[in-house]
């Protein structure tokens, strides 16, 4: 008899590697495939995580496949990325490179060698069959990864199965080492893969995306401080600032027209309304009764939401601090993501 072939998204971390190893527990003819996005760093993406990858499989006793993907990646999440930062947004590339790169390219790789499914190390749960399927916050709060994959096409959730999203991260440790994987003891993966180990300003500026120094300005426009270059800040941001106040300083804005930084006390940072763009609807359910998240971590908050012309124009029960243009906005009702889009301000 046959078994169902699966292909796994091999990243070079435990993570992965554990997938596989449910995967064939789950009696599926495994294959692992690394995209290989970018060298230099040695994270998810680069090619000593295929290093890694293929010792995983070999020691699993799965074949492993190594495709270069980096012309996509650039493309698809590296220049939008320090394009939206010049342009004064707050990109999420993991939502990306979900998107463009996980669940899309490596999707079709997939189906085009025959798989049946899609695995991932992701920590977010499936429920239900067909139309009908879910996907659910994880069951490890300190490692939900679900704010992260709103963007995934509703028909393709029946592709894509998240075996470790009902574990801990300390049980996939201890399956990886009981497997006997040398993953088991790699650290964790960082936001920015691509950055290196300098922060993604340092990242933008080496890749001509920094900017130009500028003035930092109160809302009345006065003259507080001086900026790096607009790449490197973010609404919500207090760390670098260098100004001085009566009280503690916040980024309330940025305006790359006028290289400017806006800075101001933490209510002027907050917000009780903003829009949605691009939403992706995951559920097939309306957004009522729903709470939102703005950034990965925060907890979501209460909110109504109503659409004009294509754009949802959500409110808040309570305000939120740090919404800035670009930032995914993912609705959940419970544990259960609705769907999500670009917060536009």
């Amino acid at each position: 008899m046959n078994r169902p072939k699966a292909v796994v998204a091999m990243s070079g971390g435990v993570d992965s590697s554990v997938a596989c190893a449910l995967a064939l527990e789950a009696g599926y003819d495994a294959v692992g495939v690394t995209l290989g996005l970018f060298g230099g760093a040695s994270c998810c993406g680069a090619r000593s995580a295929s290093d890694r990858a293929r010792e995983v499989c070999g020691r699993l006793g799965v074949r492993h496949y190594y495709k270069n993907a980096a012309p996509l990646f650039r493309k698809a999440v590296m220049e939008p990325f320090r394009e939206a930062y010049a342009a004064g947004r707050t990109p999420n590339p993991c939502v990306a490179c979900n998107r463009h790169m996980k669940f899309s390219y490596l999707l079709d790789l997939a189906l085009e060698m025959g798989a049946e499914a899609l695995f991932t190390g992701h920590y977010a749960r499936m429920e239900g069959e067909g139309a009908e399927r879910a996907l659910l916050r994880g069951a490890d709060p300190d490692k939900d990864q679900s704010y992260f994959l709103y963007c995934v096409p509703r028909e393709n959730l029946g592709k894509i199965l998240f075996p470790l999203g009902g574990m801990k991260k300390t049980e996939v440790r201890a399956r990886a080492a009981e497997l006997g994987l040398r993953t088991a003891r790699e650290k964790e993966s960082r936001d920015i893969c691509f950055a290196g180990e300098g922060d993604y300003g340092e990242w933008l500026s080496a890749s001509g995306g920094g900017g130009a120094p500028g003035d930092i300005v109160d809302r009345e426009g006065r003259v507080l401080g001086r900026h790096r270059g607009v790449s490197f800040y973010t609404v919500g941001q207090r760390r670098g600032l260098s100004v001085a106040g009566g009280e503690r300083l916040y980024v309330t804005g940025i305006d790359p027209a006028r290289n400017e930084v806006r800075v101001g006390t933490a209510a002027e940072a907050s917000v009780r309304s903003f829009r949605v763009s691009g939403y992706n609807d995951i559920s097939g359910d309306a957004l009522s009764s729903a709470s939102v998240q703005i950034r990965y971590r925060q907890k979501p908050v209460a909110c109504s939401v109503r659409l004009e012309g294509g754009i949802l124009q959500v409110t808040l029960e309570t305000p939120v601090f740090g919404a800035a243009p670009g930032q995914s906005a993912v609705f959940y009702r419970g544990d259960r993501v609705l769907g999500g889009g670009i917060i536009e301000i």
